[in-house]
């Protein structure tokens, strides 16, 4: 089982070259990550269901593989999703947090738990994923900043 959480600053107030993003903009983007997260990665395909105002179910396809999630909202706060029953697939779940230590300073805390399979290769699969994650996360954040700063949260990206 691979347990992990890192933390990216998404505003750094000491830094006048860089845009204080708000928190509801911050949230824009997650949520809309979160709904439609082959905008953020091209090799993903997704559709969702609604179940309620806050919640979805989702599945997202790369190449033949397909992932089927529940994802539960908690508006401006945080973003939980977690693999549905189907057991065929991996036992994951992840959170997306935001976190404003002091008036406009906003980072998000993303916490990973997931089954890594049985691998018995010498690559160290949980230290590669740990990585990905990483760098998927910056990426999707640093696709919000331009989004906000662009005013393009409602128009499509490609």
């Amino acid at each position: 089982m691979l347990e992990f959480e890192h933390i990216i600053q998404v505003n750094d107030l000491g830094n006048e070259a860089i845009t204080v993003l708000t928190r509801e903009q911050l949230w824009r983007g997650l949520a809309l990550r979160a709904q439609e997260p082959d905008k953020f990665n091209q090799g993903l395909s997704c559709s969702y269901k609604s179940l309620s105002e806050n919640e979805f179910l989702r599945t997202i396809s790369t190449g033949e593989s397909s992932f089927y999630e529940r994802v539960v909202l908690t508006p401006e706060v945080k973003i939980h999703t977690e693999t549905t029953g189907d057991s065929q697939q991996i036992s994951a779940e992840s959170t997306a947090e935001i976190e404003e230590p002091e008036l406009n300073s906003l980072f998000v805390r993303f916490t990973y738990k997931r089954e890594l399979g049985d691998n018995n290769s010498e690559i160290n699969i949980g230290e590669h994923l740990k990585s990905a994650y990483v760098q998927i996360d910056q990426d999707a954040i640093a696709m919000i900043r331009v989004l906000a700063e662009s005013n393009l949260f409602d128009q499509a990206i490609n």
